[in-house]
């Protein structure tokens, strides 16, 4: 008879109850040890090693225990999965397919024990996606109706967790004021508008010793109640919630809890950052344009592509040759400064659109719909040819 190497994989999602001496992993545990036990006249035997995930998500494969698990198996060293249901193992269809494909490469197969499917048939693999693709619906749902629940809430004005906001404290689920940090807030504010500036405030906070709020972690201690940065001032300075107002999405929402800035303070505060913010020369992420972009050829025939490098001041834009074509022998990639290229090309064409001759001269015609039509389109072709000189 021939033995089957059984390993026992468990999982739960979070880590409530984990504490206790028998928890639900060992439950788990104990109904597939004795799965294995009434298989032992088919040759099956448990191996001691254990495959536990307390506190993982089961849409992730990211889990200590199944990696281990699954490591084991590439090894040759287990020979069955024996897991109490199916999403013990995983709530992905497409991580399903991947573990099953490194289960058929050693020979080896998984069995669900209070679901009675074993991959070992193409019966039960058929059920076993089927039953998978329910799951992950299920998780897909539930991930929905999550974020449906928290945008509701946000737009009704409730705070819906996350970092503590200085001058706020959490009661019974509630944001409400702590009369002490709510006039610290206030105080930077004000001392804001007499410093006129982010980093002259921001000198004078680090001073004096002025921290931020002390933020107390459930698993990890705490973070917080450190000297200000220039992001966390910003974001105080900002910060909608002490107008009395909750953000989602972009959208604001009158908040459930109490303001501790008044309007006026608020209103002058958020002015004085829009007069201090820098002016943007072109918008953010708007696409560079490149005149020659596509058109460009070093003497290798190799096409050069717009780039651009600073020194920290100034910006400076290259056409260069594509590094990624380059073979072994070939000459150095070329770099010209791409403001001259354009620019002798550029007056290079309105040289020859100012020239009827010359164009009737390349058109080989004098008639003609394109030459018609490029004469009609020549004062937009200058404007375009100067705005990019």
């Amino acid at each position: 008879m021939t033995t089957k190497r059984c390993a026992v994989y468990t999982r739960k999602s979070t880590e409530d109850g984990l504490e206790q001496e028998f928890n639900s992993l060992d439950a788990q545990r104990e109904a597939c040890e004795a799965f294995i036990l009434s298989q032992k006249h088919e040759g099956w035997s448990l191996i001691p090693s254990r495959y536990d995930d307390g506190g993982f998500s089961g849409g992730s494969m990211e889990r200590p225990g199944l990696k281990a698990l699954l490591a084991d198996v590439d090894a040759g060293l287990v020979d069955v999965i024996v897991v109490y249901k199916v999403d013990r193992l995983t709530r992905s269809l497409a991580d399903f397919a991947k573990i099953v494909e490194r289960l058929d490469a050693k020979g080896a197969s998984f069995v669900s024990v209070t679901q009675a499917f074993n991959t070992t048939t193409s019966m039960g693999r058929l059920t076993l996606n089927v039953l998978l693709s329910f799951a992950q619906f299920e998780r897909e749902v539930t991930g929905e109706r999550i974020r449906d629940k928290i945008a509701a809430s946000k737009r009704k004005g409730l705070w819906m967790g996350g970092p503590v906001p200085l001058g706020y404290q959490v009661v019974e689920r509630k944001l409400v004021p702590v009369p002490e940090e709510a006039e610290r807030v206030r105080t930077i504010m004000r001392r804001y508008l007499e410093a006129q500036s982010v980093p002259a405030l921001l000198a004078q906070l680090r001073a004096e010793g002025v921290l931020t709020k002390v933020q107390v972690l459930t698993s990890t201690g705490h973070r917080g109640g450190i000297p200000f940065a220039r992001g966390s001032l910003y974001h105080l300075l900002k910060n909608p919630i002490y107008r009395g107002k909750i953000v989602h999405k972009g959208k604001v929402y009158d908040g459930e809890h109490e303001a501790i800035v008044d309007e006026q303070l608020w209103d002058q505060v958020q002015h004085r950052l829009r007069e201090n913010a820098p002016a943007r020369k072109r918008p953010a992420n708007a696409p560079q344009r490149a005149l020659l972009q596509g058109l460009m050829f070093d003497p290798e025939g190799r096409p050069m592509l717009p780039t651009y490098g600073s020194n920290g001041t100034k910006r400076y834009t290259y056409y260069v040759t594509r590094k990624d074509l380059a073979r072994k022998g070939d000459a150095r990639p070329t770099r010209f400064r791409r403001g001259q290229v354009e620019s002798h090309v550029a007056s290079q064409l309105i040289a020859l659109l100012n020239d009827e001759h010359a164009l009737r001269r390349l058109s080989g015609a004098t008639e003609g719909e394109a030459l018609q039509t490029l004469f009609e389109c020549r004062a937009t072709i200058r404007v375009r040819m100067r705005d990019n000189q």
